[in-house]
């Protein structure tokens, strides 16, 4: 059998394709994405333009088409962190109902740590504590536990979109700048600090980090423009690498970061200010390395899925 998802989300919508083999396994196929921006502009009352919506809309059909197109069976369709918090997500719902026959599934922020961690755990082989971070546009999710399970997870209501909006650090170099969005992600994170390293209790841990962005700073370090997501996924990083990286990239004007081998052309501005809420987290649990992780939400989401249509 094959299924499909999309998944709607504050920067991107994205369409995974996978064969579900016999034995419950998932086997990624194809996986297809556009910059939608929904959670970009946003403003203070949290509002989709019209604009935004038509374009998404038009996104999502043209997805599920392609789903269709090579033989999807089954095609599930999740909205994250921008539609969850738009005061007119009602209006959006609708409108992709209509134009779509469609009507996603809005995960709330613990549905997207859970489902995130499923998908980025599905294949580390590991016997240590795991903990996972999924940095997206509009929000940032840690979940942590042993392999089989998670045990507990937090989501926090900041992305890269927001931070960087705010701190403009991917069109201008000014460290104080810098400074203050650091601050801003270590006071913001802070919360989890105390419940994951008491669970962790002085135990080692395998960090897993998703997301566009993660994959990005994978494709980066591999200077490899095009890419299959198998080269990049399970690859390692580390935070001393991750830190020299990203200050090489902010000292960069953005044209000449486009230019980077490796470096999505969509992601150049924004990377910098995800890169910063990965090193941050990482320092504040006092973590050394990271697996950069392909199988995040979308994996996670499909295999509940997946597990509901064997019963």
């Amino acid at each position: 059998m094959k299924i499909a998802t999309i998944d709607i989300g504050s920067n991107s919508t994205v369409l995974l394709i996978a064969n579900l083999l016999p034995d419950g396994r998932l086997e990624p196929e194809n996986e297809y994405y556009a910059t939608t921006r929904m959670g970009h502009n946003m403003g203070k009352n949290k509002t989709l333009s019209q604009e935004t919506m038509e374009h998404a809309i038009a996104v999502v059909k043209e997805l599920k088409e392609t789903a269709e197109r090579q033989n999807a069976d089954n095609i599930f369709v999740t909205a994250t962190s921008a539609v969850r918090s738009a005061n007119n997500k009602k209006q959006f719902l609708v409108k992709c109902y209509q134009n779509t026959g469609i009507f996603p599934q809005v995960l709330s922020g613990l549905e997207e740590a859970q489902f995130t961690f499923e998908g980025a755990t599905s294949n580390v082989d590991t016997s240590r504590p795991i903990v996972t971070i999924d940095i997206g546009g509009g929000s940032t999710e840690v979940a942590w536990g042993p392999r089989k399970g998670m045990v507990d997870c937090r989501s926090f209501n900041m992305g890269f979109i927001p931070l960087n909006e705010k701190f403009s650090l991917g069109t201008e170099y000014l460290l104080h700048k810098r400074m203050a969005a650091a601050r801003t992600v270590r006071k913001t994170l802070a919360p989890v600090v105390k419940p994951l390293t008491s669970w962790l209790d002085g135990r080692k841990s395998t960090v897993v980090a998703s997301g566009g962005m993660v994959v990005a700073y994978g494709a980066i370090q591999l200077a490899r423009q095009f890419h299959d997501r198998n080269e990049i996924d399970l690859t390692k990083g580390y935070r001393k690498e991750l830190a020299a990286t990203s200050r090489k990239l902010a000292r960069m004007s953005l044209k000449e970061r486009k230019r980077v081998p490796g470096m999505p052309v969509d992601r150049a501005e924004e990377i910098l200010a995800a890169l910063l809420i990965l090193n941050e987290f990482l320092g504040l649990l006092q973590f050394k390395r990271f697996i950069i992780s392909t199988n995040g939400l979308r994996v996670g989401v499909l295999q509940h899925y997946a597990a509901n249509l064997r019963k």
